[in-house]
Order: structure tokens, then C-alpha cells, then sequence
């Protein structure tokens, strides 16, 4: 029977799956860094972001794209925030225009 604290289980879910960053890998990389365990650092970062949520975030991005080790899935997961807000305004662009082509007249014709 295996003896779980609360504290025990905060650490576990804060150290997440083996070799899997949680968000962009910027936690573990400072830990390894500072020789610190990994849910310390986590947990620090929750701390701060519940009390400076902005800050803390534009700090975890930028920390995610100057890390040489955070980099590359940083800007990756840019680009594909990027190629998926292209997509839905073209959608919802072609949807707006679909609905307004027919009615749509003009005085004049060339």
C-alpha cells in the first residue's frame, strides 16, 4: 500500500509525464537550469500567474522564445495559432459573403 500525502500528489501532477513538457517546456528547462525540481518552479509559476496573470504570461512567452531549448515549440505553436486564425476568418469571411452576395444591388452596371 503505497503511503500518498497531498503534498505527494501536488508534486506528481505538477511534474507531469516523463520527458513531455506541460505547456512549452519553459518550467523544466529552468529547472534543469537552476538545478531545481521541476514542480517547484511549476508551482511558482502557478503562484505568480493567479496573482499577475499578465505578466507572468508575457514572461513565460518571452522565456519561451529566447530559451534556446523552448524555442523551436514556441514559435511553432505560434505559427499554428497563426494558420488557424487564417483559417477561421476565411471562414467565417466566406460564410458573411455567401449570406450578403444575393442581396447585394448596385445603381450601377458596367
Amino acid at each position: 500500500m503505497q503511503d500518498n500525502t497531498f503534498f505527494d500528489s501536488i508534486k506528481r501532477n505538477l511534474n507531469g509525464e516523463p520527458g513531455q513538457p506541460i505547456v512549452l517546456g519553459v518550467c523544466r528547462t529552468l529547472a534543469e537550469r537552476f538545478n531545481q525540481e521541476v514542480w517547484l518552479i511549476r508551482l511558482a509559476a502557478i503562484v505568480l500567474g493567479v496573482f499577475y496573470s499578465f505578466i507572468t504570461l508575457v514572461v513565460y512567452i518571452l522565456l519561451g522564445l529566447f530559451l534556446e531549448e523552448t524555442s523551436h515549440r514556441t514559435k511553432s505553436l505560434f505559427e499554428g495559432i497563426g494558420i488557424w486564425f487564417r483559417e477561421f476568418t476565411e471562414k467565417v469571411a466566406e460564410k458573411c459573403s455567401c449570406g450578403n452576395s444575393g442581396n447585394r444591388s448596385s445603381g450601377r452596371h458596367y
